[in-house]
């Protein structure tokens, strides 16, 4: 008795399975040599380029967020460092304080007598409200403050500190507490820095050089 053959019997002869093997084979091979071909009329740099963009767009999505963050960022930064200039103004100090920003920080340079008394490190109520309003201005940003505290090179002789290194530390501790405690910015963005004599912007052997190495300075590291 001799038995029908199937559709898919006759199908699989006249379609026999290695010839479909075999055109996937060949299929894979042109697109290698398609590939060979195209690094050979294009630069590396140009070919690597487009098969990143290609296959990690995402990647690409996030550096270009990224990058528009940085941009707004800056932009912050900038905006601060014009409000901190125009605080300085309002309360009469821009002649005892001075506002820089570079393309790594913001610095305020405040004159230590404006906030201290000679040989002290406690902030008085005219003190803490010009401090008060540095601290508004500096709480839009995230960033990290450092906030460093420097002397003259003229011995100490009386007062509470044996050292000007103990007075500057001591003095960067009082605007660092005033600010996180007062004024709620974080502190973990907060660093105090003591460096008394030892980094001094003039010339200790005048009245006006060491009345401008007498100094807090606030930094703001920009990101």
């Amino acid at each position: 008795m001799k038995l029908p053959i199937s559709r898919y019997s006759r199908r699989t002869e006249e379609n026999p399975l290695y010839l479909v093997v075999l055109a996937d084979i060949m299929t894979n091979l042109m697109l290698f040599f398609l590939m060979l071909y195209v690094f050979t009329i294009q630069g590396e740099t140009d070919v690597k380029a487009a098969f990143e963009s290609g296959f990690d767009k995402e990647h690409a999505q996030a550096q270009k967020e990224k990058k528009a963050m940085d941009v707004i960022q800056k932009y912050e930064e900038a905006d601060v460092a014009r409000k901190l200039a125009e605080e300085m103004r309002k309360t009469g100090m821009q002649d005892m304080a001075e506002v820089q920003m570079t393309e790594k920080q913001i610095k305020i340079n405040i004159a230590a007598p404006v906030l201290f008394a000679s040989g002290r490190a406690g902030l008085s109520s005219a003190s803490a409200e010009i401090m008060g309003a540095v601290a508004r201005v500096l709480i839009r940003l995230p960033n990290d403050i450092i906030v460093e505290g420097h002397t003259d090179n003229v011995p100490i002789r009386s007062g509470d500190y044996s050292t000007n290194w103990e007075l500057s530390a001591a003095r960067a501790d009082a605007v660092v507490e005033l600010l996180a405690a007062r004024h709620k910015i974080p502190q973990e963005r907060l660093i105090a820095a003591a460096y008394g004599e030892y980094r001094p912007v003039a010339p200790n052997d005048t009245a006006a050089g060491r009345a401008l190495n007498r100094r807090i300075e606030i930094i703001v590291s920009r990101k």
